[in-house]
Protein backbone atom coordinates (compact mmCIF):
# COMPACT_ATOMS: atom_id res chain seq x y z
CA UNK A 1 0.00 0.00 0.00
CA UNK A 2 1.06 3.65 -0.79
CA UNK A 3 -0.83 6.57 0.60
CA UNK A 4 0.24 10.10 -0.52
CA UNK A 5 0.02 13.27 1.33
CA UNK A 6 -1.79 15.39 -2.07
CA UNK A 7 -3.05 18.74 -0.36
CA UNK A 8 -2.62 21.41 -2.49
CA UNK A 9 -0.62 20.32 -5.07
CA UNK A 10 -3.02 19.70 -8.10
CA UNK A 11 -4.63 23.55 -7.38
CA UNK A 12 -1.11 24.95 -7.24
CA UNK A 13 -0.11 23.48 -10.47
CA UNK A 14 -3.28 24.15 -12.10
CA UNK A 15 -2.50 27.50 -10.99
CA UNK A 16 1.26 27.89 -12.00
CA UNK A 17 0.38 26.32 -15.52
CA UNK A 18 -2.61 27.93 -16.71
CA UNK A 19 0.02 30.70 -18.37
CA UNK A 20 2.22 28.22 -19.31
CA UNK A 21 4.87 28.89 -17.15
CA UNK A 22 6.82 25.88 -17.91
CA UNK A 23 6.55 26.55 -21.50
CA UNK A 24 7.93 30.13 -21.20
CA UNK A 25 10.48 28.96 -19.00
CA UNK A 26 12.22 26.24 -21.11
CA UNK A 27 11.53 28.66 -24.37
CA UNK A 28 13.56 31.47 -22.35
CA UNK A 29 15.76 28.58 -20.44
CA UNK A 30 16.60 25.71 -22.82
CA UNK A 31 18.23 22.42 -21.13
CA UNK A 32 21.81 21.25 -21.80
CA UNK A 33 22.07 18.40 -23.94
CA UNK A 34 23.00 16.42 -21.33
CA UNK A 35 20.00 17.24 -19.20
CA UNK A 36 17.83 14.15 -18.62
CA UNK A 37 14.71 13.51 -16.88
CA UNK A 38 12.13 16.03 -16.32
CA UNK A 39 12.53 19.42 -18.14
CA UNK A 40 13.42 22.83 -16.26
CA UNK A 41 10.55 24.19 -16.51
CA UNK A 42 8.70 21.79 -14.98
CA UNK A 43 10.92 21.12 -12.58
CA UNK A 44 10.77 25.10 -11.87
CA UNK A 45 6.93 24.53 -11.55
CA UNK A 46 7.45 21.73 -9.18
CA UNK A 47 9.51 23.61 -6.69
CA UNK A 48 7.26 26.56 -6.80
CA UNK A 49 4.55 24.26 -5.84
CA UNK A 50 6.84 23.18 -3.02
CA UNK A 51 7.42 26.71 -1.97
CA UNK A 52 3.79 27.97 -1.49
CA UNK A 53 2.46 24.43 -0.25
CA UNK A 54 5.30 24.10 2.56
CA UNK A 55 6.14 27.95 2.89
CA UNK A 56 10.07 26.81 2.61
CA UNK A 57 12.36 27.99 -0.09
CA UNK A 58 15.61 24.76 0.91
CA UNK A 59 16.36 23.16 -2.11
CA UNK A 60 17.73 20.20 -0.06
CA UNK A 61 14.46 19.63 1.28
CA UNK A 62 12.44 19.14 -2.67
CA UNK A 63 13.68 15.62 -3.07
CA UNK A 64 12.31 13.79 -0.24
CA UNK A 65 9.26 15.61 -0.67
CA UNK A 66 8.85 14.86 -4.56
CA UNK A 67 9.63 11.37 -3.49
CA UNK A 68 6.79 11.06 -1.00
CA UNK A 69 4.84 12.33 -3.67
CA UNK A 70 5.53 11.08 -7.01
CA UNK A 71 2.44 9.75 -8.25
CA UNK A 72 0.93 12.97 -7.59
CA UNK A 73 3.55 14.97 -8.90
CA UNK A 74 3.82 12.60 -11.74
CA UNK A 75 -0.10 13.32 -12.49
CA UNK A 76 0.26 16.88 -12.20
CA UNK A 77 3.30 17.45 -14.33
CA UNK A 78 2.29 15.24 -16.86
CA UNK A 79 5.68 12.98 -16.65
CA UNK A 80 4.88 9.18 -15.81
CA UNK A 81 8.83 8.39 -15.66
CA UNK A 82 9.41 11.15 -12.65
CA UNK A 83 11.77 10.21 -9.10
CA UNK A 84 12.85 12.46 -6.56
CA UNK A 85 16.19 12.59 -8.77
CA UNK A 86 14.17 14.98 -10.86
CA UNK A 87 14.19 17.85 -8.26
CA UNK A 88 17.80 17.37 -6.34
CA UNK A 89 19.38 20.16 -4.69
CA UNK A 90 22.21 19.91 -7.52
CA UNK A 91 19.36 19.68 -10.02
CA UNK A 92 17.73 23.24 -8.94
CA UNK A 93 21.20 24.64 -8.05
CA UNK A 94 21.91 24.42 -12.17
CA UNK A 95 18.59 25.99 -12.64
CA UNK A 96 19.23 28.69 -10.40
CA UNK A 97 22.69 29.11 -12.40
CA UNK A 98 20.72 29.55 -15.63
CA UNK A 99 17.78 32.19 -13.64
CA UNK A 100 20.88 34.47 -12.60
CA UNK A 101 21.41 35.73 -16.20
CA UNK A 102 19.86 38.84 -15.58
CA UNK A 103 19.23 39.96 -19.11
CA UNK A 104 17.92 36.54 -20.13
CA UNK A 105 15.45 37.04 -16.95
CA UNK A 106 14.74 40.37 -17.96
CA UNK A 107 13.36 39.27 -21.40
CA UNK A 108 11.36 36.54 -19.75
CA UNK A 109 9.54 38.08 -17.44
CA UNK A 110 8.86 41.27 -19.85
CA UNK A 111 7.48 38.18 -21.84
CA UNK A 112 5.55 36.48 -19.30
CA UNK A 113 4.16 39.84 -17.73
CA UNK A 114 2.19 39.95 -20.65
CA UNK A 115 0.58 36.56 -20.78
CA UNK A 116 -0.43 36.97 -16.67
CA UNK A 117 -2.11 40.12 -17.51
CA UNK A 118 -3.76 38.61 -20.33
CA UNK A 119 -4.81 35.45 -18.49
CA UNK A 120 -6.26 37.40 -15.72
CA UNK A 121 -7.60 40.33 -17.91
CA UNK A 122 -6.00 43.11 -15.44
CA UNK A 123 -6.30 46.27 -16.77
CA UNK A 124 -2.97 47.82 -16.22
CA UNK A 125 -4.73 51.12 -17.43
CA UNK A 126 -6.81 51.51 -14.05
CA UNK A 127 -4.37 50.38 -12.19
CA UNK A 128 -1.39 51.99 -10.02
CA UNK A 129 2.09 50.28 -9.91
CA UNK A 130 3.88 50.76 -6.54
CA UNK A 131 7.42 51.40 -6.19
CA UNK A 132 9.46 50.18 -3.20
CA UNK A 133 12.50 48.73 -1.94
CA UNK A 134 13.34 45.83 0.57
CA UNK A 135 16.43 44.73 2.23
CA UNK A 136 17.60 41.49 2.56
CA UNK A 137 19.82 40.93 5.34
CA UNK A 138 22.82 37.53 6.20
CA UNK A 139 24.69 36.41 8.96
CA UNK A 140 27.56 36.39 6.12
CA UNK A 141 30.49 38.33 5.58
CA UNK A 142 30.52 41.16 2.75
CA UNK A 143 30.89 40.51 -0.37
CA UNK A 144 30.56 41.61 -4.42
CA UNK A 145 26.80 41.94 -3.39
CA UNK A 146 26.18 42.01 0.19
CA UNK A 147 26.97 45.04 1.81
CA UNK A 148 26.78 47.18 4.47
CA UNK A 149 24.10 49.75 4.04
CA UNK A 150 21.28 51.72 6.03
CA UNK A 151 19.02 49.07 7.82
CA UNK A 152 15.32 48.93 8.27
CA UNK A 153 15.15 46.48 10.39
CA UNK A 154 18.20 47.85 12.46
CA UNK A 155 20.64 45.52 12.09
CA UNK A 156 23.38 47.85 10.72
CA UNK A 157 25.77 44.91 11.40
CA UNK A 158 24.75 42.48 8.87
CA UNK A 159 25.65 43.03 5.21
CA UNK A 160 22.62 43.40 3.00
CA UNK A 161 20.84 43.09 -0.85
CA UNK A 162 18.55 45.73 -1.55
CA UNK A 163 15.46 45.00 -3.84
CA UNK A 164 13.32 47.60 -5.67
CA UNK A 165 10.01 45.81 -6.60
CA UNK A 166 7.40 47.26 -8.36
CA UNK A 167 3.97 45.63 -7.64
CA UNK A 168 0.13 45.88 -9.23
CA UNK A 169 -2.93 46.46 -7.71
CA UNK A 170 -5.41 45.69 -6.80
CA UNK A 171 -3.59 42.04 -6.56
CA UNK A 172 -0.18 43.55 -5.39
CA UNK A 173 1.47 41.40 -8.34
CA UNK A 174 4.90 41.52 -8.77
CA UNK A 175 5.78 42.83 -11.85
CA UNK A 176 9.23 43.50 -11.74
CA UNK A 177 12.39 43.91 -9.80
CA UNK A 178 16.15 45.77 -9.57
CA UNK A 179 18.54 43.18 -7.30
CA UNK A 180 21.59 45.56 -6.14
CA UNK A 181 24.33 45.58 -3.64
CA UNK A 182 22.42 47.00 -0.34
CA UNK A 183 24.58 50.24 -0.04
CA UNK A 184 23.29 51.79 -2.71
CA UNK A 185 20.80 54.57 -2.45
CA UNK A 186 17.33 54.44 -3.32
CA UNK A 187 16.64 57.06 -5.44
CA UNK A 188 18.10 55.43 -9.03
CA UNK A 189 16.74 52.59 -8.80
CA UNK A 190 12.99 54.01 -9.21
CA UNK A 191 13.66 54.34 -12.78
CA UNK A 192 15.26 51.37 -13.52
CA UNK A 193 13.04 49.42 -12.59
CA UNK A 194 10.40 51.37 -14.56
CA UNK A 195 12.54 51.10 -17.66
CA UNK A 196 12.41 47.12 -17.17
CA UNK A 197 8.35 47.53 -16.96
CA UNK A 198 8.28 49.16 -20.08
CA UNK A 199 8.46 45.90 -21.85
CA UNK A 200 5.27 44.27 -19.54
CA UNK A 201 3.12 47.57 -19.37
CA UNK A 202 3.80 49.56 -22.91
CA UNK A 203 0.80 52.12 -23.03
CA UNK A 204 1.44 55.46 -21.45
CA UNK A 205 0.01 57.81 -18.33
CA UNK A 206 0.49 54.82 -16.50
CA UNK A 207 0.09 55.94 -12.37
CA UNK A 208 3.58 54.89 -10.39
CA UNK A 209 2.64 55.15 -6.34
CA UNK A 210 5.80 55.47 -4.31
CA UNK A 211 7.43 57.21 -1.37
CA UNK A 212 9.44 60.22 -1.29
CA UNK A 213 12.37 59.22 -2.65
CA UNK A 214 10.57 58.93 -5.79
CA UNK A 215 9.91 62.52 -5.61
CA UNK A 216 13.16 63.54 -6.28
CA UNK A 217 13.18 65.95 -9.05
CA UNK A 218 14.82 63.53 -11.38
CA UNK A 219 12.44 60.97 -10.86
CA UNK A 220 9.34 63.05 -11.65
CA UNK A 221 11.20 64.03 -14.50
CA UNK A 222 11.97 61.47 -16.15
CA UNK A 223 8.48 59.99 -15.89
CA UNK A 224 6.58 63.04 -16.86
CA UNK A 225 9.11 62.81 -20.20
CA UNK A 226 7.87 59.01 -20.56
CA UNK A 227 4.61 60.20 -20.64
CA UNK A 228 3.88 58.54 -17.45
CA UNK A 229 2.05 59.39 -13.84
CA UNK A 230 3.49 59.63 -10.88
CA UNK A 231 2.10 60.28 -7.16
CA UNK A 232 5.33 60.63 -4.46
CA UNK A 233 5.15 62.91 -1.17
CA UNK A 234 7.53 65.78 -1.40
CA UNK A 235 10.61 65.48 0.95
CA UNK A 236 11.47 68.71 3.09
CA UNK A 237 13.96 68.89 0.39
CA UNK A 238 11.53 69.35 -2.66
CA UNK A 239 8.70 71.53 -0.35
CA UNK A 240 10.40 73.01 2.35
CA UNK A 241 8.57 74.12 6.15
CA UNK A 242 8.40 77.75 4.63
CA UNK A 243 6.54 76.36 1.76
CA UNK A 244 4.68 74.47 3.18
CA UNK A 245 3.25 77.59 5.53
CA UNK A 246 3.45 79.87 2.04
CA UNK A 247 1.18 77.23 0.96
CA UNK A 248 -1.71 77.22 4.27
CA UNK A 249 -1.66 80.65 4.18
CA UNK A 250 -3.40 80.43 0.42
CA UNK A 251 -5.26 77.81 1.80
CA UNK A 252 -9.18 78.23 0.72
CA UNK A 253 -12.05 78.19 2.58
CA UNK A 254 -13.51 74.98 1.46
CA UNK A 255 -11.76 71.62 1.25
CA UNK A 256 -11.97 68.25 0.08
CA UNK A 257 -12.33 66.26 2.70
CA UNK A 258 -12.80 62.13 3.30
CA UNK A 259 -14.62 60.56 6.10
CA UNK A 260 -14.14 56.68 7.93
CA UNK A 261 -16.80 54.67 6.73
CA UNK A 262 -19.60 55.24 9.34
CA UNK A 263 -19.80 52.16 12.12
CA UNK A 264 -23.81 52.44 12.14
CA UNK A 265 -26.35 54.85 10.82
CA UNK A 266 -26.65 57.10 14.10
CA UNK A 267 -23.00 58.35 14.51
CA UNK A 268 -21.58 60.58 11.66
CA UNK A 269 -18.72 59.06 10.35
CA UNK A 270 -15.25 60.88 12.37
CA UNK A 271 -12.91 63.08 9.54
CA UNK A 272 -10.10 61.47 8.27
CA UNK A 273 -8.24 64.05 5.98
CA UNK A 274 -8.92 67.14 4.19
CA UNK A 275 -7.20 68.83 1.54
CA UNK A 276 -6.73 71.68 -1.54
CA UNK A 277 -4.49 72.25 -4.46
CA UNK A 278 -2.20 74.36 -5.54
CA UNK A 279 -0.15 73.80 -9.45
CA UNK A 280 3.84 74.13 -9.25
CA UNK A 281 5.69 75.03 -12.71
CA UNK A 282 8.66 72.59 -12.29
CA UNK A 283 11.86 72.66 -14.23
CA UNK A 284 14.46 69.69 -14.67
CA UNK A 285 18.36 70.83 -15.52
CA UNK A 286 19.60 67.25 -16.01
CA UNK A 287 16.70 66.56 -18.46
CA UNK A 288 15.97 69.66 -19.64
CA UNK A 289 12.19 69.56 -19.47
CA UNK A 290 9.76 71.94 -18.04
CA UNK A 291 6.30 70.71 -16.54
CA UNK A 292 3.21 71.47 -14.40
CA UNK A 293 2.56 69.37 -11.78
CA UNK A 294 -0.46 69.40 -8.91
CA UNK A 295 0.40 69.84 -5.52
CA UNK A 296 -2.14 68.25 -3.06
CA UNK A 297 -1.50 69.77 0.44
CA UNK A 298 -3.22 67.11 2.65
CA UNK A 299 -3.71 67.37 6.35
CA UNK A 300 -4.60 64.19 8.08
CA UNK A 301 -5.88 63.48 11.73
CA UNK A 302 -4.11 60.46 12.44
CA UNK A 303 -1.17 62.03 11.22
CA UNK A 304 -1.13 65.03 13.47
CA UNK A 305 -2.24 63.37 16.43
CA UNK A 306 1.05 61.02 16.17
CA UNK A 307 2.95 64.73 15.53
CA UNK A 308 1.47 65.91 18.45
CA UNK A 309 2.67 63.00 20.61
CA UNK A 310 5.84 63.30 19.63
CA UNK A 311 6.11 66.53 20.02
CA UNK A 312 5.30 66.42 23.36
CA UNK A 313 7.48 63.62 23.95
CA UNK A 314 10.51 65.78 22.32
CA UNK A 315 9.84 68.58 24.74
CA UNK A 316 9.38 66.11 27.93
CA UNK A 317 12.51 64.89 27.20
CA UNK A 318 14.39 67.78 26.30
CA UNK A 319 13.21 69.52 29.47
CA UNK A 320 14.43 66.64 31.73
CA UNK A 321 18.09 66.67 29.81
CA UNK A 322 18.26 70.16 30.68
CA UNK A 323 17.27 69.77 34.12
CA UNK A 324 19.90 67.22 34.67
CA UNK A 325 22.55 68.48 32.59
CA UNK A 326 24.41 70.96 35.24
CA UNK A 327 24.16 68.27 38.11
CA UNK A 328 27.42 67.77 39.59
CA UNK A 329 28.21 64.04 40.41
CA UNK A 330 30.82 61.65 40.61
CA UNK A 331 31.85 60.52 36.62
CA UNK A 332 30.16 63.32 35.17
CA UNK A 333 32.20 66.30 33.52
CA UNK A 334 32.88 69.85 35.36
CA UNK A 335 31.79 72.13 33.00
CA UNK A 336 34.42 74.97 32.83
CA UNK A 337 33.46 77.87 30.77
CA UNK A 338 30.38 79.34 29.69
CA UNK A 339 31.12 78.40 25.98
CA UNK A 340 31.22 74.87 27.08
CA UNK A 341 27.79 74.97 28.47
CA UNK A 342 26.39 76.60 25.91
CA UNK A 343 27.60 74.01 22.95
CA UNK A 344 26.01 71.92 25.34
CA UNK A 345 22.47 73.03 25.23
CA UNK A 346 22.18 73.91 21.60
CA UNK A 347 23.41 70.08 20.25
CA UNK A 348 20.69 68.72 23.33
CA UNK A 349 18.07 71.32 21.87
CA UNK A 350 18.96 69.90 18.59
CA UNK A 351 18.94 66.48 19.26
CA UNK A 352 15.42 66.46 20.54
CA UNK A 353 14.26 68.48 17.86
CA UNK A 354 12.82 71.43 19.81
CA UNK A 355 15.68 74.08 18.80
CA UNK A 356 12.95 76.43 17.09
CA UNK A 357 10.81 76.94 20.07
CA UNK A 358 13.00 76.72 23.54
CA UNK A 359 15.18 79.17 24.03
CA UNK A 360 17.97 78.44 26.93
CA UNK A 361 20.66 82.03 28.31
CA UNK A 362 22.99 80.06 30.12
CA UNK A 363 23.98 82.56 33.59
CA UNK A 364 27.94 82.31 34.46
CA UNK A 365 28.50 83.08 38.57
CA UNK A 366 31.90 83.67 39.80
CA UNK A 367 32.54 82.68 43.58
CA UNK A 368 35.93 83.60 45.49
CA UNK A 369 37.09 80.84 47.10
CA UNK A 370 39.67 80.99 49.86
CA UNK A 371 42.75 78.82 49.21
CA UNK A 372 44.76 77.45 52.62
CA UNK A 373 48.32 77.12 52.41
CA UNK A 374 49.89 73.78 51.23
CA UNK A 375 53.57 72.81 51.50
CA UNK A 376 55.19 75.88 49.29
CA UNK A 377 51.96 77.21 48.35
CA UNK A 378 51.20 80.39 49.97
CA UNK A 379 47.41 81.14 51.07
CA UNK A 380 45.09 82.84 48.75
CA UNK A 381 42.39 83.39 46.70
CA UNK A 382 40.63 81.90 43.35
CA UNK A 383 38.03 82.03 41.28
CA UNK A 384 35.33 79.45 40.96
CA UNK A 385 32.76 79.45 38.23
CA UNK A 386 28.85 77.74 38.27
CA UNK A 387 26.23 78.31 35.99
CA UNK A 388 22.44 78.31 35.50
CA UNK A 389 20.06 77.78 32.74
CA UNK A 390 16.81 80.15 32.37
CA UNK A 391 14.94 78.08 30.06
CA UNK A 392 11.39 79.86 28.31
CA UNK A 393 9.41 78.33 25.68
CA UNK A 394 8.93 80.61 22.59
CA UNK A 395 4.84 79.67 22.75
CA UNK A 396 4.42 82.01 19.20
CA UNK A 397 6.74 79.82 17.67
CA UNK A 398 5.43 76.64 18.92
CA UNK A 399 1.87 77.47 18.53
CA UNK A 400 2.90 78.34 14.82
CA UNK A 401 4.35 74.95 14.49
CA UNK A 402 1.51 72.87 15.96
CA UNK A 403 -0.82 74.69 13.64
CA UNK A 404 1.51 72.97 10.76
CA UNK A 405 1.50 69.34 12.12
CA UNK A 406 -0.57 66.87 10.08
CA UNK A 407 0.07 68.66 7.01
CA UNK A 408 1.80 67.17 3.76
CA UNK A 409 2.49 67.97 0.64
CA UNK A 410 2.00 65.39 -2.42
CA UNK A 411 2.93 66.02 -5.89
CA UNK A 412 1.46 64.39 -9.28
CA UNK A 413 1.21 65.55 -12.94
CA UNK A 414 -1.93 63.08 -13.38
CA UNK A 415 -4.62 65.34 -14.62
CA UNK A 416 -7.72 65.94 -12.40
CA UNK A 417 -10.21 63.58 -14.31
CA UNK A 418 -7.39 61.00 -14.26
CA UNK A 419 -6.46 61.50 -10.44
CA UNK A 420 -9.17 63.55 -8.36
CA UNK A 421 -7.91 65.09 -5.04
CA UNK A 422 -9.86 62.13 -3.00
CA UNK A 423 -8.87 59.58 -4.87
CA UNK A 424 -4.76 60.71 -4.81
CA UNK A 425 -4.95 60.90 -1.11
CA UNK A 426 -6.57 57.14 -0.85
CA UNK A 427 -4.24 56.12 -3.15
CA UNK A 428 -1.60 56.61 -1.58
CA UNK A 429 -2.76 55.45 1.92
CA UNK A 430 -2.83 51.92 0.46
CA UNK A 431 0.84 51.87 0.02
CA UNK A 432 1.04 49.58 3.03
CA UNK A 433 -0.03 46.93 0.22
CA UNK A 434 3.36 46.39 -1.27
CA UNK A 435 4.95 46.65 2.24
CA UNK A 436 2.59 43.60 2.84
CA UNK A 437 4.23 41.47 -0.30
CA UNK A 438 7.51 41.83 0.98
CA UNK A 439 6.27 40.11 4.37
CA UNK A 440 5.20 37.41 2.79
CA UNK A 441 8.56 37.16 0.66
CA UNK A 442 10.40 37.66 3.60
CA UNK A 443 8.32 35.91 6.90
CA UNK A 444 4.94 34.41 5.88
CA UNK A 445 5.01 32.37 2.89
CA UNK A 446 8.11 32.18 1.09
CA UNK A 447 9.48 32.70 3.84
CA UNK A 448 12.92 33.72 2.54
CA UNK A 449 14.60 34.71 5.95
CA UNK A 450 17.15 33.72 6.60
CA UNK A 451 19.06 32.97 3.42
CA UNK A 452 20.84 29.68 3.17
CA UNK A 453 22.19 29.97 0.21
CA UNK A 454 25.90 31.35 -0.17
CA UNK A 455 26.56 32.42 -3.81
CA UNK A 456 25.45 36.01 -4.75
CA UNK A 457 24.19 34.91 -7.76
CA UNK A 458 22.25 32.42 -6.88
CA UNK A 459 20.29 34.06 -4.44
CA UNK A 460 19.46 36.45 -6.69
CA UNK A 461 17.76 33.73 -8.85
CA UNK A 462 15.89 32.26 -5.49
CA UNK A 463 14.80 35.81 -4.87
CA UNK A 464 13.15 36.42 -8.77
CA UNK A 465 11.42 32.93 -8.36
CA UNK A 466 10.10 33.71 -4.92
CA UNK A 467 8.60 37.22 -6.35
CA UNK A 468 7.35 34.54 -9.01
CA UNK A 469 5.72 32.81 -6.95
CA UNK A 470 4.20 35.47 -5.30
CA UNK A 471 2.78 37.17 -8.58
CA UNK A 472 0.30 33.88 -8.29
CA UNK A 473 -0.37 34.12 -4.44
CA UNK A 474 -2.13 37.42 -5.37
CA UNK A 475 -3.88 36.12 -8.40
CA UNK A 476 -5.16 33.26 -6.16
CA UNK A 477 -6.91 35.77 -3.58
CA UNK A 478 -7.48 37.58 -6.41
CA UNK A 479 -9.60 35.64 -7.77
CA UNK A 480 -11.41 33.73 -4.65
CA UNK A 481 -11.80 37.60 -3.56
CA UNK A 482 -13.55 38.84 -7.19
CA UNK A 483 -15.80 36.33 -7.05
CA UNK A 484 -17.01 36.80 -3.85
CA UNK A 485 -17.51 39.84 -4.27
CA UNK A 486 -19.31 39.76 -7.74
CA UNK A 487 -21.91 37.13 -6.45
CA UNK A 488 -22.50 38.62 -2.95
CA UNK A 489 -21.45 35.32 -0.83
CA UNK A 490 -19.05 34.74 1.90
CA UNK A 491 -17.08 31.60 2.17
CA UNK A 492 -16.79 29.33 5.71
CA UNK A 493 -14.94 26.68 6.93
CA UNK A 494 -11.45 28.59 6.49
CA UNK A 495 -10.45 29.52 10.46
CA UNK A 496 -9.63 26.50 12.17
CA UNK A 497 -11.50 25.78 15.59
CA UNK A 498 -14.05 27.92 13.70
CA UNK A 499 -15.58 26.22 10.99
CA UNK A 500 -18.73 28.56 11.21
CA UNK A 501 -16.68 32.03 10.50
CA UNK A 502 -17.63 33.25 7.17
CA UNK A 503 -15.19 35.74 5.08
CA UNK A 504 -15.36 37.26 2.06
CA UNK A 505 -11.69 38.44 1.88
CA UNK A 506 -9.61 34.84 2.28
CA UNK A 507 -5.96 35.26 1.78
CA UNK A 508 -4.05 32.88 0.26
CA UNK A 509 -2.59 31.03 3.12
CA UNK A 510 -6.30 30.09 4.23
CA UNK A 511 -7.78 29.37 0.71
CA UNK A 512 -4.60 26.75 0.49
CA UNK A 513 -5.01 25.28 4.20
CA UNK A 514 -8.16 24.45 3.19
CA UNK A 515 -6.93 21.66 1.54
CA UNK A 516 -4.62 19.91 3.57
CA UNK A 517 -5.03 16.08 4.50
CA UNK A 518 -6.58 15.45 0.74
CA UNK A 519 -4.74 11.57 0.81
CA UNK A 520 -4.23 9.62 -2.13
CA UNK A 521 -3.63 5.45 -1.38
CA UNK A 522 -2.87 3.12 -3.87
CA UNK A 523 -3.73 -0.94 -2.98
CA UNK A 524 -2.74 -3.73 -4.61
CA UNK A 525 -6.17 -6.18 -4.60
CA UNK A 526 -5.30 -9.65 -5.69
CA UNK A 527 -3.03 -8.61 -8.36
CA UNK A 528 -4.96 -5.46 -9.32
CA UNK A 529 -4.47 -1.68 -8.08
CA UNK A 530 -6.61 0.14 -6.58
CA UNK A 531 -6.81 4.17 -6.39
CA UNK A 532 -8.47 6.13 -3.97
CA UNK A 533 -7.86 9.66 -3.38
CA UNK A 534 -10.19 11.65 -0.49
CA UNK A 535 -13.58 12.71 -1.12
CA UNK A 536 -13.35 16.99 -1.61
CA UNK A 537 -15.30 19.07 0.74
CA UNK A 538 -17.60 21.09 -0.49
CA UNK A 539 -15.76 24.36 0.41
CA UNK A 540 -12.64 22.96 -1.88
CA UNK A 541 -15.16 22.52 -4.53
CA UNK A 542 -16.39 26.33 -4.34
CA UNK A 543 -12.92 27.69 -4.38
CA UNK A 544 -11.78 25.35 -7.42
CA UNK A 545 -14.87 27.09 -8.89
CA UNK A 546 -14.09 30.38 -7.98
CA UNK A 547 -10.49 29.55 -9.44
CA UNK A 548 -11.72 28.15 -12.74
CA UNK A 549 -9.88 24.83 -11.87
CA UNK A 550 -11.69 22.06 -13.02
CA UNK A 551 -12.15 19.28 -9.82
CA UNK A 552 -10.71 16.88 -12.22
CA UNK A 553 -7.57 18.04 -11.32
CA UNK A 554 -7.94 15.85 -8.51
CA UNK A 555 -10.09 12.94 -9.66
CA UNK A 556 -7.99 11.94 -12.47
CA UNK A 557 -5.37 10.66 -10.00
CA UNK A 558 -7.76 7.71 -9.82
CA UNK A 559 -7.41 6.96 -13.04
CA UNK A 560 -4.38 7.66 -13.87
CA UNK A 561 -2.09 4.71 -15.11
CA UNK A 562 1.69 4.75 -13.06
CA UNK A 563 4.81 2.66 -14.29
CA UNK A 564 6.79 0.89 -12.15
CA UNK A 565 4.89 0.70 -9.62
CA UNK A 566 6.32 -0.91 -6.07
CA UNK A 567 2.77 -1.70 -3.90
CA UNK A 568 5.57 -3.14 -1.46
CA UNK A 569 5.58 -0.10 0.77
CA UNK A 570 3.34 -0.23 3.81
Amino acid sequence: MITERVDDIPLLIAELEKSQLSEYLNRYFPGHGNWRGLDGGRVTVGFLSYVLSCADHRLNRVEDWAASRLHTLSHCLDYSDLSGKDFTDDRLGILLDRYSEEATWDRFESDYNKRLIQVYNLNTALEAVRLDAMIVQSFREEGENFKLGHSKQHRADLPQLKVMVATLDPLSMPLSSVIVSGNRADDGLYTEVVKKLAGSIEHQEQLFVADAKLGSTENRAYLHQKGQYYLSPLSKVQCSADQLATYLKEQPNILAQIFDDPKDNQTPAPLRAKAFEKQEQMYCQALDLEWTERRIIVYSVSYAEQQDRKLNEHMDKAEQALATLLEAKQGKKKWQTKAEVELAVQQLLKKHKVHHFVEVEVKQQVHTVAVRKYGNRPAGFKEEFSFSLEIQTNEEALKKHRQNLGWRVYATNAPLERLSTEQAILCYRQEYRIEHKFNELLNKITTLMPVFLQKDHRIKALIRLLLLALKFVSAIQYQVRQELQNTGQQIKELYPGNPGRATDKPTTKMILEAFNNITLVILSVKGQSIIKISDLKPVQLQILQYLKINPNVYARLEQFSFSGLDLGET
